[in-house]
Parts: structure tokens; C-alpha cells; sequence
């Protein structure tokens, strides 16, 4: 009797191995250069987020004569909505930042 002589179709369990690990590398390289970018992009917005207070706590006293005593104030007054839950997310990290009363500035948190 004669055998069939077909070829299987199909990957080796080397080339499967092989294959993942070649996406693990890729994976931890993109890990590797992801990271620092992500940090790099909240102190910008942060930067961005105090100029965005500073400028409201400076209208917020054109119009009214005084300085917000917080962030309350300007939420309370409609300068930052504080509606919907990714409003309220926000708000929490706006809440972070020092603030001087005196001359209406927010700047970063020393701590």
C-alpha cells in the first residue's frame, strides 16, 4: 500500500513561538516609548488647565469686583461646568492646584 504524501498545511509550533515573541518585543518597546510621552502630555495640560484657571479668576473679578475664594466659586457661577461626569472628573483635578486669593493666580501644587 501506498501512502498519500499530502503536506500539511499550517505553522510549526517554532514559527508560532517565534512569532510571539517578536510581538512581545515590539509591545515593550512601544511600552517604553509610550510612557514618558503620557507624562510629558499632563504637565502640558496641567500648564494648560492653570492658564485656564488663572484667565477665569481674572474675569471672574472683572465682573464681580473680587476674586473667587476656590474653584467652588468659579463652578458655582457657571465659569466651569460641573454637569456631566466627565465635567465632574475634571473638576477634581482642577481642585488640586494651590491658589492665591490675594492676586486670583492658581499655580501648580508644591506637594
Amino acid at each position: 500500500m501506498k501512502r498519500n504524501q499530502t503536506k500539511k498545511k499550517g505553522f510549526s509550533l517554532l514559527e508560532v513561538i517565534a512569532a510571539v515573541v517578536i510581538l512581545a518585543v515590539v509591545a515593550a518597546a512601544t511600552v517604553a516609548t509610550v510612557a514618558p510621552m503620557r507624562a510629558k502630555s499632563e504637565q502640558k495640560l496641567a500648564v494648560q488647565d492653570i492658564a485656564s484657571l488663572n484667565a477665569m479668576s481674572q474675569t471672574y473679578y472683572l465682573e464681580k469686583g473680587t476674586y473667587p475664594a476656590n474653584v467652588s466659586y468659579l463652578v458655582r457661577e457657571g465659569y466651569i461646568n460641573n454637569t456631566t461626569d466627565a465635567e465632574k472628573v475634571r473638576y477634581s483635578k482642577l481642585s488640586k492646584y494651590a491658589y492665591n486669593r490675594a492676586d486670583g493666580t492658581f499655580s501648580e501644587s508644591t506637594n
